[in-house]
């Protein structure tokens, strides 16, 4: 009597541990989604806020317990505007080998159903809206959402008319660094102008690269994107061009006194190991892109420590 009813408590154990493991496994899922984990995880977009602050504020008399508010914000809205992107993205991202080889939609794979993917994401909005009101940048933060849901939502879909979808793609994340801004005390001006300029041309630049890697599937889908009205080697070339000015704003702005040489010259040369990588085959590869990210988060971090 006694040993069956071990043996029923042994046997419960596994299905119990199964049910952990499953609900961690679906929370990655949600991770996923939001493009917070992976291999084309978008994470390092989450301290566009802090660069913004101390572009502008400097690395004096710090208020850290904004600082990680605006961590937390910035977390939050990356969160919610890359899941509603995968969100509407459904269909498109179920046909293209890519993405799906790569695991970059779990929606589109069948782990995640959409209503379910939605319901974090609404959290995320609405948890971001009331830490920036907290913070006073909620004017900041809600355009940020705007632009997200514009970019993403039809019927608008600015990602898929020609022009806008660079242009939105440079907005968001200057909406993002601006909220950081609104926090910090203008000390730096002229070097948070420059910095400003600076993840615009990036971001474009970024963006050029998702257009060429998606040319096939949203040719295929008759969307009218700038690579699919331009040709991928106009859009390559364009790419190259804002590369090549996001360095040359550095360095011309380090001449001008907006800030010190050294650290305009350090990023600079991750700019140009970018340069070098887009001549590369493997230039899409997730690995490669993802280490590039995370080059240009440090040279970022550098650039405010050796400005400050």
């Amino acid at each position: 009597m006694v040993s069956c009813t071990v043996k029923k408590a042994l046997h419960l154990i596994p299905k119990e541990g199964t049910r952990i493991k499953s609900g961690l496994q679906r929370f990655g899922l949600h991770l996923r989604n939001m493009r917070l984990i992976g291999g084309d995880t978008v994470i390092t977009a989450a301290l566009l806020p802090l660069l913004g602050f101390f572009l502008l504020h400097g690395l004096k008399d710090v208020p850290w317990l904004t600082i990680v508010g605006l961590l937390l914000v910035g977390l939050l809205l990356t969160a919610t505007i890359f899941g509603l992107n995968n969100v509407t993205d459904v269909k498109i991202d179920a046909c293209d080998p890519l993405k799906q080889t790569n695991g970059i939609n779990p929606i589109a794979l069948g782990q995640l159903k959409q209503r379910e993917a939605m319901i974090p994401l609404l959290g995320c909005s609405l948890l971001a809206l009331g830490l920036a009101a907290w913070l006073s940048v909620l004017p900041w933060a809600f355009l940020a959402l705007t632009v997200g849901a514009l970019y993403s939502l039809p019927p608008v879909r600015l990602k898929e008319r020609a022009g806008l979808d660079l242009l939105a793609h440079s907005l968001l994340p200057l909406s993002i660094l601006l909220m950081g801004m609104a926090a910090a005390h203008a000390n730096h001006p002229l070097r948070a102008a420059v910095g400003a300029a600076w993840v615009c041309l990036i971001s474009a630049k970024s963006d050029t690269t998702n257009l060429i890697r998606d040319y096939d599937s949203d040719r295929g889908h008759n969307i009218r994107t700038t690579a699919v009205c331009l040709g991928i080697r106009a859009v390559w070339w364009l790419r190259l061009g804002l590369v090549l000015a996001a360095a040359g704003l550095l360095l011309f702005a380090s001449w001008w006194g907006a800030f010190s040489l050294l650290p305009a010259l350090l990023v600079a040369v991750i700019v140009a190991l970018e340069i070098l990588a887009i001549f590369r085959p493997g230039y899409y590869l997730l690995k490669q892109r993802l280490l590039l990210r995370l080059s240009y988060t440090a040279g970022g971090g550098l650039f405010v420590l050796l400005s400050g």
